[in-house]
């Protein structure tokens, strides 16, 4: 199952690499990264399944990217991914309130990704160990 990393660190932890060297892949070789419209440009998600499809195709040169039609799904698209990942992983995703603020949703959308990554973090040490 994909995993929703959601900062900087957790993808660069992801890789085994510096978040300089992350951020410098995200610019130059076009690395899966997500940013939420009118969220604060610190703001990053990726799904790993995106990240490990990146790793093994190899970097991609920016004139391919342009020629590639990009699919935005926008805030409430997001909620959307974000309420259905919660609820397949049991976690509550009560905190998302569509009538709040940019900054507050995205904050509310970050905290369940971080309790759904608890979960399914927690749930893959439970396997290990079985």
């Amino acid at each position: 199952m994909s995993k929703m990393l959601s900062s900087w660190k957790e993808i660069a932890h992801f890789f085994g690499k510096g978040v300089r060297t992350v951020q410098r892949w995200e610019k130059t070789l076009d690395l899966p990264i997500h940013r939420p419209p009118g969220a604060p440009s610190n703001v990053v998600l990726a799904r790993t399944s995106d990240l490990e499809e990146w790793m093994h195709r190899g970097p991609i040169g920016r004139e391919e990217v342009l020629d590639t039609e990009v699919e935005t799904i926008g805030l409430d698209g997001l909620e959307r991914e974000v309420t259905f990942l919660a609820e397949v992983t049991g976690v509550s995703a009560a905190s998302i309130l569509s009538g709040a603020s940019t900054e507050d949703r995205v904050a509310a959308l970050t905290e369940v990704l971080g309790r759904v990554n608890a979960k399914l973090a927690a749930s893959d040490s439970a396997v290990r160990a079985a």
